[in-house]
């Protein structure tokens, strides 16, 4: 069972005022390996992330459209505090599940598209290893 800690929680939403970056791992629209950070990418339960992207004809929409697989990396180095995830990615057309993503990612994020013309995506959690800034390693999977 997946259950990311508050604490966790609260860092990825976080990030982006920290200087933290989360990134997201994935094979893009030519089958190619590619990674790039998100700043709007948070946790959107104990076993889910979520992210939002700007320009709905981007690689990551092409990319999971082809191969769900993706992997997420979160790393503190001032607090020694990581954190590597996989899982399955999807687009969330839902109108009341699109307003959960945008209304939970970090309000800079949020400014950048006020007409919401961007695409929610949503991750569920396969596995998630690492380290808690209290030192406490963990591993976990579905």
């Amino acid at each position: 069972m997946i259950k990311l800690s508050d604490d966790l929680k609260k860092r990825f939403v976080n990030a982006l005022t920290d200087g933290v970056a989360m990134v997201v791992g994935y094979v893009d629209r030519n089958g190619d390996p590619h990674v790039s950070p998100y700043g709007s990418l948070h946790a959107s339960g104990d076993d889910r992330l979520a992210l939002w992207v700007r320009n709905p004809d981007g690689d990551l929409i092409h990319g999971i459209a082809r191969n769900a697989n993706v992997a997420v990396f979160y790393a503190q180095l001032s607090s020694r505090t990581f954190v590597r995830m996989r899982g399955r990615a999807r687009v969330a057309n839902d109108a009341a599940e699109r307003a959960q993503v945008f209304d939970g990612m970090h309000p800079f994020e949020q400014r950048g598209d006020p007409e919401r013309k961007g695409v929610a995506i949503v991750i569920e959690l396969d596995s998630a290893a690492g380290r808690e800034a209290d030192g406490t390693m963990f591993s976990m999977t579905r």
